[in-house]
């Protein structure tokens, strides 16, 4: 039968949950990384682009008009002829529409070079070890998380074009530069470079609550998806284990009834054998009123006698026939009982058996401690266990056969032990004849359900049974 272990379960889901929430987070954030890089990478080339735009095609076409004399030859506008400046401006308009239309914290855009006009543009320590990298070509594009103010930030960087001939109109030799330039920036600063030369590097650092909010949404979708996922498996679980339940309810009831069934034949016998004493004694006491009557002698006194004596032994039938009936009836209701009061009742019930093989039956009672459950069931695994006892002295024709049961406390724990000295069990593991239609007996000689059934109903009322080989025994210990 499938059968679930419904703790497990619920655990192994827990931890698929908690993997499939971690991977998913760990797969989100690559993404984010991975979205956002490609980003601020489109966005960083449209600035290299609009650079590279005003370098070779506007500022081509205003020196083209300066040598017309349409602009006078030194002219500068830095809203015309400066790609930083034009850069920046761009940026700052990008920024603000983003704010305003998605509510993001802006990013933060930036040329940074060693040799600026505008300090603002001074490269720090960190950016000009980028910058450095990109000089000596040893990375085409930088990206890192860094943190500043208590703000994290991911980070991305990439060279601007390097100088051509164009450039240095502006940045070579300051003589060379437009006169207003001059007066604009001085000649200390941007000047004196050289052809080839990777004058800075643009980078954007956008908030990582910019990153995470892009795709916040899709990972809580997806983990509530998958919670609902595993609600609803859990619940299909739950539902078999719940039926699973009830058909192994239904299955051990079964297989208890079945086992009464079985031990009917003995009882049957047993209750005969309880009854031969007493039938025998009413019959003399009949036949003794009748002789007494024939022969004028019968007085009220003997009457009385014979009277009482009967009712006893009619009482006692009355008694063996109602410890029969109870122990086949299904009990209801808890209750509290005396362990010796079951052990009594056991041995009742298999007097016959114990005695027609003559076995001694020893009952120790060392505590007489109280147990709150269904006796009759507890009465039941004590005659599964003390008849197959039975069935192996018999087996195995044991000299002076005896049965033990003994019972005691220990660390507060209240113990039955069932031995017999029947030579042990000779089954590895040991704990196997707890298996259902597991046994050691000849093929008809036995079902394999009286051990299995014993332990069902042990646990089923609260306890726990073992059992092992001592000094040549079978000791089941029966502990609650």
């Amino acid at each position: 039968m499938f059968r679930i272990d419904i703790k497990i379960v619920a655990i192994s889901l827990t931890v698929l949950y908690i993997l499939m929430v971690i991977f998913f987070y760990y797969f989100y954030k690559h993404l984010v990384i991975k979205d956002a890089k490609q980003e601020v990478l489109t966005i960083l080339n449209t600035t290299k682009a609009i650079r590279s735009y005003i370098e070779n095609i506007q500022k081509p076409v205003i020196y083209k008009l300066k040598k017309e004399k349409k602009l006078y030859s030194e002219f500068f506008d830095p809203r015309l002829m400066s790609s930083t400046f034009i850069a920046n401006s761009i940026h700052d308009i990008y920024r603000q529409k983003s704010e305003a239309y998605n509510g993001f914290v802006p990013y933060k855009y930036k040329l940074a070079a060693t040799n600026p006009r505008n300090p603002a543009n001074l490269a720090d320590g960190f950016e000009k070890k980028i910058l450095q990298k990109f000089r000596k070509k040893e990375i085409k594009e930088f990206s890192t998380f860094i943190k500043e103010n208590d703000i994290e930030y991911f980070f991305v960087a990439l060279p601007i074009d390097r100088n051509q001939k164009s450039c240095l109109k502006c940045h070579g030799n300051p003589k060379d530069a437009p006169r207003e330039l001059m007066k604009m920036y001085g000649d200390k600063a941007g000047f004196h470079e050289k052809v080839g030369d990777l004058r800075a590097i643009i980078s954007i650092k956008v908030p990582i609550t910019n990153i995470v909010s892009t795709h916040i949404k899709d990972f809580f979708i997806t983990i509530s998806i998958g919670f609902v996922v595993f609600v609803l498996i859990f619940i299909f679980l739950y539902i078999i284990y719940k039926n699973n339940q009830k058909l192994q309810k239904k299955r051990e009831l079964l297989l208890m009834h079945q086992n009464k069934l079985a031990s009917m034949g003995s009882m049957i016998e047993n209750i005969a054998h309880q009854w031969k004493q007493p039938l025998s004694q009413l019959s003399f006491a009949m036949a003794n009123l009748e002789i007494r009557m024939k022969k004028g002698i019968l007085d009220e006194e003997k009457l009385k006698e014979k009277i009482d004596e009967s009712k006893g032994q009619i009482q006692f039938m009355s008694n063996t026939i109602d410890d029969f009936r109870n122990f086949l009836s299904t009990q209801k209701d808890k209750e509290f009982y005396h362990i010796d009061e079951v052990i009594k009742l056991s041995y009742q019930l298999l007097s016959s058996s114990i005695d027609k093989n003559s076995i001694k039956f020893i009952s120790n009672i060392d505590e007489n401690f109280k147990l709150y459950g269904y006796s009759n069931e507890i009465i039941q695994a004590l005659i599964n266990i003390i008849k197959n006892a039975i069935d192996i002295l018999k087996l195995r024709e044991i000299k002076e056969p005896a049965i033990t049961i003994k019972t005691y406390k220990k660390d507060e724990k209240k113990y039955i032990d069932i031995y017999d000295n029947g030579g042990g069990i000779d089954v590895e593991p040991i704990d196997k004849v707890f298996e259902p239609y597991f046994t050691t007996k000849d093929k008809g000689m036995g079902t394999g359900i009286g051990l299995y059934l014993a332990k069902i109903i042990i646990e089923k009322n609260g306890g726990q049974i073992s059992v092992k080989n001592i000094h040549n025994e079978a000791h089941f210990i029966i502990k609650f």
